[in-house]
């Protein structure tokens, strides 16, 4: 047995909003949300080099050997600036490393960055065009 659309609207009340403003809204929310997409999609789109680390490896106590891959157009030079933390976040070790020009799109590249104390990870902080 259902109980008809009057019964349920007597029982729980009718819609928040009226239909047609519900629709307004809903048009309103995607359209923002696309803008948001496309803006997002065009920040990271524009990049003019991007980079990923690969691995790293601790090569002794105050040492750690950081394996990655930049990607910028060929012939362009880049600047990666390359963090080592200790197990609580902190900086333990940061180096500037040069990466000049290269006929490939894609390279790989290691640095041994010195720290002062143990280094149980590293990151990419950023990589810039020079």
């Amino acid at each position: 047995m259902s109980d008809s659309p009057a019964r349920d609207t007597a029982r729980y009340g009718g819609p928040l909003v009226p239909r047609r403003t519900a629709r307004l809204l809903l048009v309103l929310g995607a359209a923002l949300a696309l803008v948001v997409l496309v803006l997002v999609g065009l920040r990271f789109a524009d990049q003019p080099v991007r980079s990923e680390l690969i691995s790293y490896d601790h090569v002794g106590e105050h040492e750690i050997r950081v394996d990655f891959t930049v990607t910028m157009t060929p012939g362009d030079a880049a600047t990666c600036t390359i963090q080592a933390m200790n197990d609580g976040r902190a900086q333990v070790g940061f180096v500037e490393v040069p990466i000049p020009a290269q006929t490939e799109r894609r390279t790989a590249h290691t640095v041994t960055i010195s720290t002062q104390g143990e280094a149980v990870s590293a990151e990419i902080l950023d990589c810039s065009p020079v």
